[in-house]
Parts: C-alpha cells; structure tokens; sequence
C-alpha cells in the first residue's frame, strides 16, 4: 500500500507551462514544450524585440489603458499587440532609426494606427520634423561620427567628407537624417558639397534640408548657429 501511495503521488506531481499553464506529468515532455509565448520569450534578446518591448511600453504609459504597475515582458509576449510591436521594433533596427523613443512619442501623439507604423512615408514625415527640432549637438554630434566612419571606408579624412566623399551615398545619408541640415549648412564643406549637386541629387534630399525652413530657424537662433559653424570651422569642416 505504501508502494501504491507513493506512486501516486508521483505522478500527481506536474510541471506547468508559465506562460500557455498548460500541465505536464513527465518532466521530459514539459521541458520539449514549445508554446507559441514560450517561443516569443526565446526571442527576447533580438534586437527588433527588445525595442518593441520599449515601444510597447511607451505605447501603455501614453494611453489610457495604461495602469500604475510595472509591466513584464510576460505580459507583453501575452499581449494582442505583440506582432504588430515586435514588426515595429524589426523595423527601426533594419532602417537605424533617429531616436526611436522619439519616434514612438511622434506616432501616438499624432495618433498614427498602428499597423501603419512601419511604412517608410510615416517615419519619413517624423524624421523631417525631428530633424528641425532636434538638439543641434545631437545632431552635429551623429553627423560628425558619421563622416568619420564613412571617411574611413572611403580612404579619405573625415573633415573633407563632404567635399570628396561619394556624392550619391551623401545624398542617402541626408535622406536617413545621418548627416544634419546642421553640418550642411554650417560648414564650408556643406554648403561646397550643396553647390555641387545635380538636380537629381537636389529633388532627393530637398524635403529634408528645406533651405528657406532652415534659414528662418537659423536667424531664430542665431547664437546657437554661430556655436555650431565655429565648432565645424575648427575641426577643418
């Protein structure tokens, strides 16, 4: 009878799933389980993950869903929007996104659906307006690391740039806000590196570097633009 209870008892011992609560008997069989939340909470250290945790995060203590507690990445791999986050997050890693909690701030504030997140024209809108309203050191200091590391690959110094660097990756880089209307207008190499492009090149960063947006922001901070051309002038930009 002892035998018997024992036994029993030993198989009345299970294991449950803390995410699915599904219950297992066999250890073996509890450890083999996949469930689709345990399969997200495997991926929790990718990158386009961990950002959407934070979007997602920012997303509840913006709304009015949000509460006073602390909320785990548990709850956020249970939550309905986890794809949607996760696709988000995948996203801003892939393009290098500007400032992602920025961003998030931009897309609730001005109540973006959220399937919508992800199409290059949104983040496009919100990239030209942070680029006018950012710090303008964080700005000049992203382009300057910028041209260093692509002077760099180019065999060139990284004050010249913008005069010698490649004029279609240059055009790019505007376009992806990693080198600032800042440097271009504030620095002898920016304005040469403007004189010279084609009209190709113009029609493609235009809606980025706004001249006439830009000049009216310069004469409204007009210590600011004379700290950041001397800065530039003395690093030979």
């Amino acid at each position: 009878m002892m035998i018997l209870s024992s036994m029993k008892k030993t198989e009345a011992i299970k294991h449950q799933c803390e995410f699915c609560e599904q219950e297992f008997v066999r250890e073996s069989s509890f450890l083999k389980h996949i469930c689709k939340y345990k399969h997200r909470w495997i991926e929790k250290d990718k990158q386009g993950n961990r950002i959407g945790f934070q979007a997602w995060l920012q997303f509840y203590s913006k709304t009015s869903m949000s509460s006073s507690k602390n909320r785990t990445y548990i709850e956020f791999v249970k939550s309905p929007y986890y794809t949607a986050f996760v696709k988000f997050g995948t996203h801003c890693a892939e393009i290098n996104a500007i400032n992602i909690s920025m961003f998030v701030e931009w897309l609730l504030k001005h109540q973006i659906k959220i399937d919508t997140w992800c199409k290059d024209t949104v983040y496009d809108k919100y990239l030209i307006e942070h680029l006018r309203t950012e710090d303008p050191y964080d700005a000049i200091t992203r382009s300057i690391e910028y041209t260093i590391v692509k002077a760099e690959e180019e065999g060139i110094q990284s004050k010249d740039y913008l005069r010698y660097g490649n004029k279609n990756k240059i055009s790019y880089a505007i376009t992806t806000g990693k080198i600032s209307p800042w440097m271009l207008f504030q620095s002898n190499s920016g304005v040469g590196f403007l004189d010279t492009l084609n009209p190709e090149h113009i029609s493609m960063i235009i809606s980025y570097i706004n001249p006439e947006l830009w000049t009216i922001k310069f004469k409204r901070d007009p210590e600011i633009a004379k700290q950041i051309k001397e800065l530039l002038n003395a690093g030979g930009y």
